[in-house]
Formats: structure tokens, C-alpha cells, sequence
């Protein structure tokens, strides 16, 4: 019987969270991966882990149903991931893989975000420090961390150069933030509301 996630999926993306340029290097060069079924891997690991967060946020435990409604109605942040992805990889005339390979890779990269998640969600359930201000200020390091990645990403995989990798890695960035924070404004109750929490962070 196969194994549920393909061998060496968790270590390839811890590997890429502290390495990523020599990872990448390497993983591009690995055509005998079954890419489709590591995507499909990645994907439910990072729903699952937004399925996770969402009930802990909101009421403070997780059941198998609320894990299952928040996986359905959140499904739509990893559709949008996917969209911009696409964006970035299908753009890149000079990457050195196929697309397939290429998203694969992109969603190895996907480990400061989730770690952030967790851990905001395991302080969510066990105080009340966690609100809009304490999320915007720690939500900077997953950002920096992930456009590290991303521009080593677009270095070794895209193959664009020093320059247009971190161009892209900041443009990257921008759309999460605009996404996120249009987001956030639509569901606490207008720009007024997001930016009271801005302005309390910046004090």
C-alpha cells in the first residue's frame, strides 16, 4: 500500500525553510519525484493546518467537524495561493522546470506561515493576548522569512536574476499583504476598525 505523503516530503521543506537556495538547486535537478502527489501532499498539509487554526481562533477547540467546515469554507485561501503561483511561475520565461515541478516547489515553501499559524493558534487557546495588533507584528517574520525563500525560489527554479528575484519576492509579499489586510477589513467591520489596530501597533 503507498504511504499517505511521498518520502522526504517534511524534510525537503524544513531543508528549503533554513537552505533554500542549495535546496532548490538540488530539488530541480530531482525529475524522479512524483510531483503531483508531493502537491497534492503540500496542499492538504497546508489546509489542514488552516482547518486547524481557524476553530482554535475562533472557540478555542478542535472536533473532527469543525475541522471539516473550516477545511470547506477556507478552501479558497489555497485556491488564491495557487492563482498567484501561477502568476509568478507561468511569467517566468527562463524557469528551468515544468510547471507541475515548479508549483511543487513554490509550496515546499509554505513552512514560516504555517509555523506562525500554530503558534498563534496554540496562544490563541491558551490566553487573550492574541488580537489584530499582536497578528499584524508577528505576522513580519513569516513575511520575511518567506521572501527569502521565495526570492532563492525565483533564483534557482525561475531562473530570473539577483535583482528581478527580489523584485518578485517584494511583489509576492505586497499581494499576501493587500489580500490579507482586505480581508481582515471586510470581516471586522471596515477599513476604520483595521486601521485603529494599525495605528495602535505603530504607537
Amino acid at each position: 500500500m503507498a504511504e499517505p505523503f511521498p518520502a522526504g516530503l517534511l524534510s525537503s521543506d524544513v531543508s528549503i525553510a533554513f537552505s533554500p537556495d542549495q535546496t532548490f538547486e538540488r530539488l530541480v535537478t530531482n525529475t524522479g519525484t512524483a510531483h503531483a502527489r508531493s502537491l497534492v501532499a503540500r496542499l492538504f498539509v497546508i489546509l489542514l493546518t488552516i482547518a486547524i487554526v481557524v476553530p482554535v481562533m475562533a472557540v478555542q477547540r478542535v472536533t473532527a467537524s469543525l475541522v471539516a467546515v473550516a477545511a470547506l469554507s477556507w478552501s479558497f485561501v489555497v485556491a488564491i495561493q495557487i492563482g498567484v503561483a501561477m502568476g509568478v511561475i507561468v511569467s517566468a520565461r527562463a524557469r528551468r522546470i515544468d510547471l507541475l515541478h515548479a508549483l511543487d516547489l513554490w509550496f515546499a515553501g509554505h513552512l514560516p506561515y504555517s509555523l506562525w499559524m500554530l503558534a498563534v493558534a496554540a496562544l490563541a487557546a491558551n490566553s487573550r493576548v492574541v488580537d489584530p495588533t499582536f497578528l499584524f507584528a508577528t505576522a513580519l517574520v513569516p513575511s520575511v522569512w518567506t521572501a527569502w525563500i521565495v526570492a532563492a525560489f525565483c533564483r534557482r527554479v525561475l531562473g530570473n536574476t539577483p535583482s528581478t528575484a527580489r523584485r518578485r519576492a517584494a511583489a509576492h509579499q505586497a499581494v499576501v499583504w493587500v489580500t490579507g489586510l482586505g480581508y481582515a477589513a471586510l470581516t471586522s467591520g471596515g477599513w476604520f476598525q483595521l486601521t485603529g489596530s494599525v495605528s495602535r501597533l505603530l504607537q
